[in-house]
């Protein structure tokens, strides 16, 4: 046994020294990945909020794009002028579109005065009858009207669909909705129970 115990006490030192600093090169190190860890964790959930925020943003964005009346007409001004003229058609007919009851004596008795203006108006009614008549021999009527049902129902698939692709599960919410009863706050609650 050639050592001494100087000697022996010195490589127990140097020894403990040597895990201490061993100690604190581990500790050193796990800190840090755990930093890196938290750090790496923390970028990727503001990139992940950041993407979601975009994709809102963009949604939001092209449904505003959809429903801007202003720009669809800019954009399409034959279909908004199509539109427009099945939308007089039809409220022409909803509304009686040729009656003649335009508040004057019915009895050809009018004032010698107003003889011109009751003659006019009694034209003009029998010549909106007239043309009535005339689109509704033709087939015209039943051609813009035909139109008008289609062109609403591919309005409605466009939108339902536009909605759908923005807001995933829309139709399926909007199926139940068409199918239960009730006024709108019974729908409303019976749709968003559907999702829990």
């Amino acid at each position: 046994m050639g050592q001494s115990t100087d000697q022996i006490r010195q490589e127990i030192d140097h020894n403990r020294d040597d895990a201490a600093q061993k100690i604190d090169q581990l500790q050193t190190q796990v800190l840090g990945t755990a930093d890196q860890m938290r750090s790496n964790v923390q970028d990727t959930a503001e990139q992940m909020i950041d993407q979601v925020k975009g994709t809102v943003d963009d949604s939001v964005e092209m449904v505003k794009q959809n429903l801007d009346l202003k720009k669809q007409i800019e954009e399409r001004p034959l279909v908004a002028l199509g539109v427009a003229l099945v939308g007089g058609f039809l409220l022409g007919g909803m509304s009686g579109g040729g009656s003649q009851h335009g508040g004057h004596q019915s009895s050809g008795s009018a004032p010698y005065g107003d003889q011109r203006q009751y003659s006019s108006s009694h034209q003009s009614g029998g010549l909106s009858s007239g043309l009535r008549s005339a689109v509704q021999k033709t087939g015209i009527e039943d051609t813009i009207s035909n139109a008008a049902a289609a062109l609403l129902g591919s309005v409605t698939d466009q939108l339902k669909s536009t909605l759908d692709q923005n807001f995933p599960g829309f139709a399926d919410k909007m199926t139940n909705a068409q199918h239960s009863s009730g006024d709108f706050a019974d729908k409303s609650r019976e749709a968003q129970g559907s999702t829990q």
